[in-house]
């Protein structure tokens, strides 16, 4: 009976450290996984960012040049209502 038991006492000791290898080996495994997909979120979140700036980017230009427009064309008015503002003080 003494056998039996250290036998037993022998394998519990065993199974215990192979469980314990095979935990750390999934800890391990994970731990990486979770590194991968935090750097590949900080990719992913870093394009987003310079994406975003260049829409930005773009839109400022497109509001630069339309407000550039739209000054250009209130200074044609501007100088036509001017001009008839002259025609009607000659006239008179």
């Amino acid at each position: 009976m003494e056998i039996v038991a250290l036998v037993l006492g022998f394998l519990a000791l065993l199974l215990t450290g192979y469980w314990s290898k095979k935990t750390n080996d999934l800890v391990s495994s994970e731990d990486r996984i979770a590194k991968n997909l935090i750097e590949e979120g900080g990719k992913r979140t870093q394009e987003m960012i310079e994406e975003g700036k260049k829409e930005t980017q773009r839109i400022i230009e497109e509001g630069q040049k339309r407000t550039e427009q739209l000054t250009h064309y209130i200074a044609s008015l501007i100088a036509a209502d001017g001009n008839k503002t002259r025609e009607l003080i000659k006239e008179r």
